[in-house]
């Protein structure tokens, strides 16, 4: 059956659409035709009439609102009931409820867990009536259905009472009509009776032929049900035709290091697959790294841009979720190595992400540090914000000053936005918060040692970018080499300049899985991959995302961008897919690119996509759309389009937390 799957959701969603578009208009005729009557519909059935189209299709309250209009709340000033398609499909709702694509199906696992006993005994209720309508509403709908529709072709499908004669009719439609009624073919006869709707249901005494085709397609969807033809055949078939197991047979284990944009896409990619599939995390949780900085920021919180990642992977059977640090590979055993156990595969791929590179400086990195995980952004909105606060205390002016001023080393994605979201937080986040201060004369200097920032877009839009930060009062200096950097400032091609408060946005590193392999990597550190994102000389063995240098860009290296990782851990899943059915490997990975994005701040970013070049307000609102759909679950972004609604209405940020140690930054 497709009760759980996407296509009987869909389809019990355009159900529920259209029936309170039906139920909105004969609300409309009551009310035309309430002027010409003495008598109007009661004040409250028109108040139900009226929320009803809102709650049908929203999927709030489904199955109250389904018993009200049943039970005849409503009618047409004439006293005319809903129709009859409309009135079953509105039992469809009373008693299946409204789908998996509702709010009801989302709240039901909450209040299923209130600890109130009227709410208990409703859950457990709708339970009840689910396993119900499992049973009765495919074969009710059938019945009703296949009557229908022959008398809409003006015979009948047994001999009329006393005479005893069968009205004539063509014999296919005869028998498609009975195979309906039994459950036999379901699915292809109600798609065969959707096609010809048209001709059958022209008769006047048919309803309205659209609600018949889609009570058809509903039946498609769920099937014919547990009384049915069509059920027999399955378990029979299921006991008498299954093949044996064989006592021998194996099935490949997929071990996949690292839940982020590549790991997750792998692993999906093997949804359906005839394998075991094992991610190893040493967090438990997916976390979207573009939105990192607003962490950083206080713009958002982490669970906002974060989700679980057994969440994540919840509805995939095949695969299992270890929460470990991978500390080792043994090539010749092929095991994956952690600190107390040993885990065997017959495929690995190696998503480890990236890491700070300080280019030799990593005493720098107790001053300066980087933006790669929520510790990361957590701990950098607490150095932010405890600046402010040490200055808010500190007499000294020079001092204070020095509190006041942060330093952003590089000039990329990452460095121009987290420098436009501290100016634009200084400036307009915290006006009225302190009494000694004024934030908005915070200094941010953003340094670059390449001629412009944001190199990897073009010249016009990395002008534009350097403008909007000026805009923003931030001190753009290109050409710029960084050469120290301790706890009282940093020092800036010989200057020196008093910042108690410096990020790191200048480099990233490969994670250690060339050295796991016992291999030497390219300069950066990364795994040397081929075509098919496999390690040289280590079969069964894939690199993707960051750990991986991959000549996939059109004979170039593929950027670390979350896309690209995508793009590679699906084709890693390809290929794995290709090898365990024994099918030749699919052609060579080539990375897609789709664009380069970046914001500023308030209504100012720049996006490059193949030759459209936008930039101020329209390449805002296309970030921050295209940054909307990337996230990972609907209830993020839910809370990110509100957190970020209210923060360009009201000016403030809602996650000003200081955590963790409150010592001198």
């Amino acid at each position: 059956m497709l009760s759980g799957g996407i296509v009987w959701a869909g389809q019990l969603l355009v159900a529920r659409i259209w029936l309170s578009q039906a139920i909105f208009v004969h609300q409309i005729v009551m009310m035309m035709r309430a002027a010409g009557f003495s008598q109007a519909p009661s004040v409250g059935a028109a108040l139900i009439r009226s929320v009803a189209p809102l709650l049908l299709a929203s999927g709030l309250a489904t199955r109250p609102v389904a018993l009200l209009l049943l039970l005849g709340v409503g009618q047409g000033v004439s006293g005319a009931p809903l129709a009859g398609p409309q009135a079953l499909l509105l039992v469809w709702l009373l008693i299946g409820g409204a789908g998996p694509l509702s709010l009801d199906f989302l709240l039901r696992g909450g209040l299923a867990r209130m600890p109130v006993w009227a709410v208990r005994s409703i859950s457990r209720l709708y339970a009840a009536s689910d396993a119900l309508g499992e049973l009765v509403l495919p074969l009710g709908t059938r019945v009703i259905l296949a009557v229908a529709i022959a008398a809409g072709t003006g015979f009948a499908m047994w001999p009329v009472p006393f005479t005893g004669a069968l009205v004539r009719a063509p014999w296919w439609t005869l028998l498609l009509c009975w195979a309906l009624l039994l459950g036999l073919g379901t699915r292809p006869v109600a798609l065969i009776f959707c096609a010809l709707a048209p001709p059958i249901f022209l008769s006047a005494n048919t309803p309205d032929p659209l609600e018949v085709a889609l009570l058809l397609l509903l039946i498609a969807a769920k099937g014919a049900g547990k009384l049915s033809v069509d059920a027999l055949a399955s378990r029979w078939a299921g006991t008498h035709l299954r093949m044996p197991e064989r006592a021998d047979a194996k099935v490949p284990h997929v071990v996949v290091v690292g839940g982020g944009f590549g790991g997750i896409a792998a692993v999906g990619g093997l949804r359906r697959t005839s394998c075991q599939i094992t991610l190893i995390d040493r967090r438990n949780h997916h976390v979207f790294q573009p939105l990192l900085y607003q962490v950083a920021t206080a713009a958002l919180s982490p669970a906002d841009i974060a989700m679980p990642i057994r969440g994540v992977l919840r509805d995939q059977r095949n695969a299992t979720v270890r929460l470990g640090e991978v500390v080792g590979v043994d090539l010749v055993a092929r095991e994956v190595l952690l600190p107390a156990e040993r885990i065997a595969f017959d495929y690995l791929i190696l998503a480890t992400g990236a890491q700070h590179s300080y280019f030799g400086k990593d005493e720098w990195a107790a001053h300066a540090p980087g933006l790669k995980s929520i510790e990361d952004a957590t701990a950098m909105r607490s150095r932010m914000l405890l600046a402010f606060e040490q200055a808010e205390s500190e007499g000294d002016a020079a001092k204070r000053e020095a509190w006041l001023t942060f330093v952003v080393v590089g000039g990329g994605p990452t460095g121009v936005e987290l420098a436009g979201a501290l100016a634009e937080f200084a400036r307009t986040g915290l006006e009225k918060d302190y009494r000694a201060i004024d934030p908005a004369t915070a200094r941010v200097i953003l340094v670059q040692s390449a001629p412009r920032v944001l190199p990897a877009f073009s010249p016009v839009l990395s002008a534009h970018a350097e403008r909007a930060l000026h805009d923003l009062g931030v001190d753009v200096r290109t050409d710029a080499k960084v050469t120290q950097i301790d706890r009282d400032g940093v020092e800036i091609n010989g200057l020196r300049i008093a910042s108690r408060t410096a990020f790191w946005a200048a480099g990233v590193a490969a994670s250690p899985a060339a050295m796991w392999l016992g291999l030497a990597g390219d300069k950066s550190g990364r795994v040397v991959v081929d075509s098919n994102l496999a390690v040289h000389g280590c079969p069964g063995v894939f690199a993707i995302g960051d750990t991986a240098a991959s000549a996939g860009w059109a004979g170039a290296g593929v950027p670390g961008l979350a896309p690209a990782a995508k793009q590679q851990g699906r084709h890693a899943a390809d290929v794995i897919r290709a090898a365990i059915k024994g099918h030749p490997s699919p052609r060579a990975f080539e990375y897609h690119h789709y664009g380069n994005l970046a914001t500023i701040g308030r209504l100012a970013a720049v996006v490059e996509m193949r030759r459209l070049r936008l930039w101020g307000a329209p390449a805002w609102w296309l970030w921050g759309l295209a940054h909307v759909l990337l996230l990972t679950g609907g209830r993020n972004r839910a809370t990110v389009v509100l957190n970020w609604l209210w923060a360009y209405i009201t000016y403030r940020r809602g996650t000003r937390l200081i955590t963790g140690k409150t010592g001198d930054a």
